[in-house]
């Protein structure tokens, strides 16, 4: 490579932002004195470059052939550089590294531009380009001898498009790549029968055999794309991502993925779409199962699990309906990692509970399969890093997110940068209106996903919809994204569950409580116990009152801190508690299968969210009892909260108000943002009816009305971070305050990490 190195010139401009002018550029040849301009006097300083290049063999750069040349060619059409071989670092960067591009680059190199600490500086980016070229010359002739031959083919040939207009810069582009593989290979360009019969041995049993064929018979038409996709392939099933500049500038690369091993062909013979588009064979391949639960069924007899992970295996956006506990989590998550496995894209699951989310990831990791990351608030800022990162670099196949996840800037920037292979939204009867537990935010999913990812399908998947619930879900999506949903309706019923109705007094209750657990869940029976309750100060007492009579109890509610929650959680499921005591309000989404008892210490908000709760028992489908115990006094209660959870109309109207103060005040042309107690603060004639403990949520709730009766838009959210200082000036103080607190190892390693990354900041970043 030294030799054809030393030929080449290496290329950089400075352009203007707004007046897209040449502002300054320089040059490098190995060997010689670099050439660099900066200020006025451009045409005479392009001459001065053309001489300079006169005897190149080629000229290189970083996004040279999209930016570079097509600004000096604006500037002078005459410049014999423009006709040199040009060879670009960043087409060849996913050739050269495809586990994941952005892994391997130069440090100064990622996401296609040049990172560096010096501004402007042309000469520094053209030397960048040289010892990038030569990383990636060096990664190439490790590749199979097949792959480089393929490759030359296709980045010689160019595009269709390229060929029909027949560009200078196309031609160039093919002259580069031709030369630069040539030398790489120390063989010419291989004839297409040559190309066609390599490519064909790469393929082979990765891909669907009829759609290679269809491939290699229009073989001329594909170029680049087909050389991106086949670089994504040998290395699929692996942690790598297209860039997005590829998928922008090459969309056909990502089709071809897609069409090659996500198209389910009718050929008998096709051992790929036989053995990777058969649901069974992919539970077996994946979770060890060899069969689906067998109850409830599908109309044609199959089991209904079963049915709708193939239609989620198919691409159709579907909505089902199954009773808590018949396994709705593998509805997905099978289709999402074959998906993933196949095309490297990345299903996001929407849930409205924390805790279902870590068991999710946590259930998934415990079967080797880790490619399941969720972003919530109860991680830390570097735990929401690594997991934003491992999105961004392809290292996630699932990412579960609330609903209210997609208006973070981070979040939506993670997404940008991959192919979206389908939409999950768990608990989706909260998208209703007539759904017991309606959170606004879910309003804005349909729209989120028709912005940004409108062809991924969608699938709906709740336990509880009654039938108006069933038909809002599905209209809802057909008018706002144009999706068609497909039902399937397994209803609610769970034969091994026991359900009980008993009277009891306020004083009584506890007492009857802990006689229901001596009496269910003796020391002899394995498993555990859910004690649901109306509030937080109730579950603190209950737990309290059984941890008295020596049982194994804690409680867990919302406000309690990120950490507590984790450790209650996992002590829970790994059978240290025997009984976790919980707030209705909260929701638990804990995934134990070997629940045996559920007892509702209140009465919950709807016939529904009794379901729901009830619904956690005999996961495992073995026996198990679900106790309601109701006073009148319960009654009572649980209508002040509903009744605490409604809006009326002025109050939604008087938000409106607000808001409209707001921009009048702040001067925002109609751009207002604040907070939910901003808004609550320009509420000057008491409309909005105050409730310290629902305020917050009834806000974002009239927000989601009055964009529903689009009299206003909410875009993503927007946070500020106000400069502050750190009360230690070391790592050694650091650790020294956090030794003076109890708390557990893990948290502590994870606060002496964010106060190390503070303390070490580079001050000008």
């Amino acid at each position: 490579m030294e030799d054809f190195r030393a030929r080449g010139i290496a290329l950089d401009l400075e352009v203007g932002r707004r007046d897209r002018r040449i502002h300054a550029f320089a040059a490098v040849r190995p060997g010689a004195p670099s050439f660099t301009h900066r200020g006025g006097g451009l045409d005479s300083a392009l001459a001065k470059l053309d001489a300079y290049a006169q005897g190149a063999a080629y000229v290189l750069g970083h996004n040279l052939i999209a930016f570079d040349l097509p600004r000096l060619q604006a500037a002078n059409p005459a410049l014999a550089l423009l006709r040199l071989p040009a060879i670009d670092t960043l087409m060849l960067n996913p050739l050269a590294f495809p586990r994941n591009p952005y892994h391997h680059l130069v440090k100064h190199y990622q996401d296609g531009q040049l990172k560096r600490g010096r501004l402007n500086d042309p000469e520094l980016d053209a030397r960048l380009s040289l010892q990038l070229l030569e990383d990636q010359s060096e990664a190439l002739r490790k590749a199979p001898a097949d792959l480089l031959a393929a490759w030359h083919w296709l980045t010689a040939t160019g595009s269709a498009d390229d060929r029909l207009h027949g560009t200078a810069a196309a031609n160039a582009r093919a002259a580069g790549f031709d030369a630069f593989f040539a030398d790489l290979r120390q063989a010419p360009r291989p004839a297409a029968a040559e190309a066609g019969e390599a490519i064909r041995q790469r393929l082979g049993a990765a891909a669907c055999r009829p759609r290679v064929r269809e491939i290699l018979d229009a073989l001329a038409r594909h170029g680049w794309p087909l050389a991106y996709a086949m670089a994504w392939l040998s290395v699929a099933g692996g942690n790598s991502v297209m860039p997005p500049w590829v998928r922008h500038e090459f969309p056909d690369a990502g089709r071809l993925v897609r069409r090659l091993r996500d198209s389910a062909c009718a050929d008998a013979g096709c051992g790929w779409c036989r053995r990777r588009h058969d649901a069974r064979r992919e539970l077996k391949r994946w979770f060890g199962f060899d069969d689906f639960r067998p109850a409830p069924k599908h109309g044609d007899g199959k089991p209904m699990q079963q049915a709708i992970a193939e239609a989620a295996m198919a691409g159709e956006s579907a909505l089902g309906i199954l009773p808590t506990g018949t396994g709705k989590s593998l509805c997905y998550q099978l289709p999402a990692l074959s998906r993933y496995d196949k095309t490297g894209a990345l299903t996001v699951v929407l849930s409205p509970l924390v805790a279902l989310m870590a068991d999710q990831v946590a259930g998934l990791s415990r079967l080797g399969i880790d490619c399941a990351v969720t972003v919530n608030g109860m991680l830390s800022l570097p735990e929401r890093k690594e997991a934003l990162d491992r999105v961004r670099l392809g290292d996630a196949g699932i990412l579960i997110i609330a609903p209210e996840q997609l208006r973070s800037v981070a979040v939506r920037a993670a997404l940008a940068q991959r192919v979206i292979g389908a939409w999950v939204l768990d608990e989706a009867h909260c998208l209703s209106r007539w759904g017991h537990d309606f959170r606004p935010d879910y309003l804005y999913v349909t729209r989120f996903i028709r912005e940004n990812a409108a062809d991924a399908p969608v699938l709906c998947l709740t336990a509880t919809a009654k039938p108006d619930v069933r038909d809002d879900i599905v209209r809802h999506f057909k008018e706002r994204s144009g999706v068609a949903l497909k039902v399937f309706d397994g209803g609610a019923s769970r034969a091994n569950l026991e359900f009980v109705v008993a009277r009891t007094t306020p004083g009584e209750k506890f007492a009857h409580i802990h006689q229901i657990l001596e009496a269910d869940l003796p020391p002899r029976v394995a498993g555990g116990a859910i004690v649901y309750c109306a509030t937080r100060r109730r579950s603190e007492e209950i737990a309290a009152f059984l941890a008295a009579k020596d049982i194994a109890a804690e409680r867990f509610h919302a406000g309690l801190s990120p950490e507590i929650k984790k450790t209650v959680q996992q002590r829970f499921i790994d059978g240290e508690l025997r009984v976790i005591v919980a707030t209705n309000a909260f929701g638990m989404g804990i995934d134990k299968p070997n629940v045996r008892l559920v007892v509702h210490a209140d009465i919950p908000g709807s016939l529904e969210n009794y379901l729901q709760e009830a619904g956690r028992a005999g996961r495992d489908r073995a026996r198990a009892r679900c106790v309601l115990l109701y006073t009148a006094e319960d009654v009572e209660r649980q209508f002040g909260l509903s009744a605490r959870s409604r809006l009326t109309r002025r109050e939604i109207q008087g938000v409106l108000k607000a808001l409209r103060r707001l921009d009048r005040k702040k001067r925002t042309d109609g751009e207002v943002i604040a907070t939910s107690g901003e808004i609550l603060g320009q509420d000057e004639d008491a409309e909005f009816e105050r409730d310290s403990a629902t305020d917050d949520t009834r806000v974002r709730t009239a927000v989601s009305w009055l964009e529903e009766a689009q009299l206003l838009r909410r875009e993503e959210n927007r946070v500020q971070i106000f400069p502050s200082s750190l009360r230690v000036g070391s790592v050694a103080e650091a650790e020294a305050k956090l030794a003076e607190r109890e708390l557990r190892q893990d948290y502590r390693g994870k606060l002496l990490a964010i106060a190390k990354a503070l303390i070490e900041a580079d001050p000008d970043e």
